[in-house]
């Protein structure tokens, strides 16, 4: 299908604009990543996308009642629709100063692949795809909400959108080349606080802190043993509470995530969760309260699906074969309900999520081909 693609007109004039339009991406990007964009905080970056879709002359863009960027590039009748999706928000409050160094073929800077460089492809994929004669409708959507605590509530909203008339969901991650993903890993994240009366740490020595019983939760939970088939981890990313030095800590809270490739396996390990809170409550002298903050269905592609072997053409007709992966994108909400879906990376990337991430780009050129070809194929019903 792929390969058969590439002879055609209007395919080769589109990869020959986006071939030489790679050191465009790349300052793209690092504009992109110069626009701060904490956890519910993307509305400048949301407004300087909107800008870049207009002046490159994609649609009439509007923003959703999330915040979501969306662009409409309506096709030929009858062909499908294809969702182009990649996430505005990063990882990092405010108060992390952003800057990209470029030293040759690598960018250092917080966020520049996770997900400014996803971003930068999808404008730029968008005006590739524009032209393409024949095409169906293509959505771009610059979405809220992937990072953090946001649950995927941009990508929700998207489905509430399009879930009935999208055809295919393609998902861009600036920093996973050749690391394809059509299995949405599920997970669900616990914020546990345990109360007490607290004191003065001289004249009320005995009573229960909260901080120390949430130690031993800590201490029981980094204990569990969890399977490796099918995968499953847990993290305690936050921890707060206290008051003074000298104070019995009156409350105390955690933030633990949970992963599993399969919903059950996540169910299980939250049950044992459970079962440790309550009793060293009991044992500490503490009440215990659990809120969710985060849930995210899982799902995955059946073997041998229509979208897979298109990007397995794609990435051997880029010379670079594509490795599967088990990720947790938004690529999760359609692919939980059961729609054709795949999450797709552009360059390689290391050290995501921390302040000193690198993007290597001599690859690009190659995501982004590997990406054109797969969005033409759907698009053309191919």
């Amino acid at each position: 299908m792929v390969t058969t693609l590439m002879g055609t007109p209007g395919v080769t004039a589109g990869l020959a604009a986006l071939d030489g339009a790679v050191a465009d991406v790349i300052e793209e990007a690092i504009a992109i990543c110069l626009v701060p964009a904490p956890p519910f905080q993307e509305t400048r970056r949301a407004a300087h996308v909107s800008r870049r879709m207009q002046a490159l002359g994609l649609g009439d863009p509007r923003t959703d009642a999330e915040g979501d960027v969306i662009s409409e590039l309506p096709g030929a009748a009858g062909r499908p629709t294809v969702v182009l999706m990649a996430h505005l928000d990063t990882v990092f409050g405010p108060e992390v100063s952003v800057a990209v160094r470029r030293e040759g073929r690598l960018l250092h800077g917080p966020g520049i692949g996770d997900n400014s460089m996803g971003l930068a492809a999808m404008l730029w994929l968008g005006r590739a795809l524009r032209d393409l004669p024949g095409r169906g409708t293509l959505v771009l959507g610059a979405n809220v909400g992937e990072e953090g605590l946001g649950n995927l509530r941009g990508a929700r909203a998207l489905w509430d959108q399009y879930g009935r008339s999208a055809d295919a969901w393609v998902i861009l991650e600036g920093a996973m080349f050749n690391h394809p993903s059509c299995v949405g890993v599920c997970s669900r994240r616990l914020k546990v606080t345990y109360r007490g009366q607290g004191g003065h740490s001289w004249s009320d020595f005995g009573r229960p802190s909260a901080i120390h019983a949430l130690g031993r939760l800590i201490d029981q939970i980094a204990q569990i043993r969890v399977p490796s088939d099918p995968r499953t981890t847990y993290n305690v990313g936050v921890i707060q509470g206290g008051r003074t030095v000298n104070t019995i800590a009156p409350d105390a809270s955690l933030i633990l995530d949970m992963r599993s490739e399969e919903a059950q396996a996540v169910a299980d390990l939250e049950r044992t969760v459970q079962g440790l809170i309550g009793s060293i409550a009991e044992a500490a002298g503490v009440k215990a309260e659990v809120e969710v903050v985060g849930e995210r269905a899982g799902g995955r592609l059946p073997p041998g699906h229509r979208i897979m072997r298109l990007v397995e053409e794609a990435a051997a007709a880029v010379g670079v074969p594509a490795t599967w992966k088990a990720t947790s994108t938004d690529a999760n909400v359609p692919l939980s309900h059961g729609a054709s879906a795949v999450c797709l990376g552009i360059a390689h990337g290391e050290n995501l999520h921390s302040e000193d991430e690198v993007l290597d780009v001599s690859l690009l050129p190659q995501g982004l081909r590997q990406t054109y070809l797969v969005l033409a194929a759907l698009l053309l019903g191919v």
